[in-house]
């Protein structure tokens, strides 16, 4: 089926393109790495509301706290630089199912989902408890999950030194004055873990409720809050620290 693009739910997918138009000029995205997931069920509006579904997709965990939420995934091997021409050409927009353990494909097209699904899910459902807690809508609270691979963060991750959370914070924080007034919590540490794996999910929602961002060893970044721009503005930060510090060691040597 064939979305009804109203102003808000356009506005999304406007701020997706320009995210991913972003992260395949800075080097972020080679080939189709990189993802995106964002709660779009304040968006979506009541003439989408009601879209057949076109498939369903079972989850690895059930996810009762986000049933009937709608997200937009970017596709499974989707390339950056098409999602930035068209969100919806390699992207699809799906509904949670009634008992949690499932989503819908509702539009546009019958597209995999990102391989990372998993990990983005669960993190999602821990934005809802989040936002229950708070007594918030779950579609106000954190909306976003983006993956990418900024190139010096992911160098400063086989640095064995700084390899825990106090070590890269503390390291970026003395690097690049910026980093503490846009990433106050700092950047969560993540050992290897396979990508896509339920392990690495897991791993992933550990430190979840006291960072907003966290590091990928070997693997990349993942980025979570409430505006999408937003968070590419923290991992932008982030990587502008690590490309000093890179810069730094290599006058020392």
């Amino acid at each position: 089926m064939i979305l009804k693009y109203n102003g808000p739910l356009q506005r999304q997918l406007n701020d997706i393109a320009s995210v991913a138009e972003y992260m395949w000029q800075k080097g972020w995205a080679e080939r189709n790495a990189g993802n995106i997931t964002v709660n779009v069920t304040e968006f979506i509006g009541d003439e989408n509301k009601n879209l057949p579904s076109i498939n369903k997709i079972p989850l690895y965990h059930t996810i009762p706290q986000l049933s009937g939420q709608y997200y937009y995934l970017t596709g499974a091997g989707s390339r950056m630089r098409d999602i930035a021409r068209n969100p919806m050409d390699q992207g699809i927009i799906t509904r949670v199912a009634q008992d949690g353990k499932s989503i819908d494909v509702l539009a546009d097209k019958n597209l995999p989902p990102t391989m990372e699904l998993p990990a983005h899910m669960l993190m999602h459902q821990v934005f809802a408890q989040e936002a229950i807690q708070n007594g918030i809508p779950v579609s106000a609270g954190r909306r976003v999950v983006f993956h990418a691979h900024p190139t010096e963060l992911i160098a400063l991750s086989h640095v064995k030194a700084l390899q825990s959370t106090r070590a890269i914070t503390e390291a970026l924080y003395e690097m690049h004055a910026e980093v503490k007034i846009c990433v106050p919590n700092g950047l969560a540490w993540v050992p290897y873990e396979m990508p896509g794996s339920m392990e690495l999910a897991k791993a992933s929602i550990k430190d979840l409720k006291n960072f907003q961002i966290m590091l990928w060893e070997r693997h990349g970044v993942l980025g979570t809050g409430n505006n999408i721009l937003e968070v590419f503005d923290a991992v932008d930060t982030l990587n502008t620290a690590a490309r000093i510090y890179l810069y730094v060691n290599s006058l020392r040597s």
